[in-house]
């Protein structure tokens, strides 16, 4: 398998990261998430919620297995993949360093944000 490592520049992305997101945001839930292109941005829910969009159709919900100590003041978040493929229950979402093992992954429709 070749493994990928997709790290998010909070100074390039500060637009994404100050976006305003609705607390009870819900989606389709989905197994996984082809990122062939790349992550466009991401926003922090909370602290055991992320938001990353692939582009201004794609967006999606990650929720992690446990809250993530430092997830909301990351100064970089790191996702892992597998064939350009972030899969819930296999990857995980790294804040500063420290890794947060994703748990579901849910398709947000892009009205809802």
């Amino acid at each position: 398998m070749n493994n990928k490592l997709v790290t998010l520049l909070v100074a390039s992305l500060m637009s994404a990261g100050a976006m305003a997101i609705p607390p009870e945001l819900s989606g389709e839930s989905v197994h996984s998430i082809e990122a062939e292109n790349g992550i466009a941005g991401w926003s922090t829910v909370d602290s055991q919620r992320v938001l990353l969009n692939l582009d201004e159709q794609d967006s999606y919900l990650l929720t992690l297995k446990h809250q993530c100590v430092g997830l909301t003041w990351a100064q970089n978040i790191t996702v892992t993949m597998s064939n350009n493929t972030i899969w819930a229950g296999f990857d995980a979402i790294e804040a500063d360093g420290r890794a947060c093992a994703i748990d579901s992954i849910e398709k947000i429709n892009p009205k809802d944000l």
